[in-house]
């Protein structure tokens, strides 16, 4: 696990528990079996309780201080909860943020294509989609028609 996650794991942890709690924690350990499962639940318990009166003293907490970016950034947030995911949920993250990526290359494509049409609004210069020279060829339409394996196609070799 990375630094930051760590920390943002621990800030979390440490907005909702008291030194008597902490020192409940070190104290399992050394307890025998039998009595950690029920110091477990009372530590729980106790850390709900804490984080309930915290709530209701101090209605305007927020949990907003900790991450001071103001930006969302998805592909950042799937590598953060990777490695607290089991592979099979790893796999749907993967696949989750490759289509992101693939989206916002879609979404860069569809500027400079409209761009590409503000620039020469008789027809693409170069010729249409068929390969035919001096043709008028709406691009967007174009995309507008492929089915999805077709927009697969185009951003596997990007």
């Amino acid at each position: 696990m990375e630094e930051t996650q760590q920390k943002k794991v621990m800030a979390f942890d440490n907005l909702f528990t008291t030194n008597r709690i902490q020192i409940l924690k070190i104290l399992l350990s050394y307890m025998a079996p039998s009595t950690q499962k029920t110091l477990a639940i009372y530590i729980k318990f106790l850390e709900l309780q804490y984080t309930l009166t915290l709530f209701q003293n101090y209605p305007d907490t927020s949990l907003l201080g900790f991450d001071t970016e103001n930006t969302f950034d998805i592909s950042k947030l799937c590598s953060e909860i990777l490695p607290f995911c089991g592979r099979d949920e790893q796999e749907k993250i993967l696949q989750m943020r490759s289509m992101m990526e693939n989206f916002d290359k879609m979404q860069e494509m569809m500027k400079m294509v409209q761009m590409m049409q503000e620039m020469f609004p008789e027809g693409a210069p170069f010729g249409d989609m068929n390969g035919e020279s001096g043709g008028s060829f709406d691009f967007l339409s174009g995309l507008a028609g492929m089915d999805l394996s077709q927009f697969s196609e185009l951003f596997k070799n990007s």
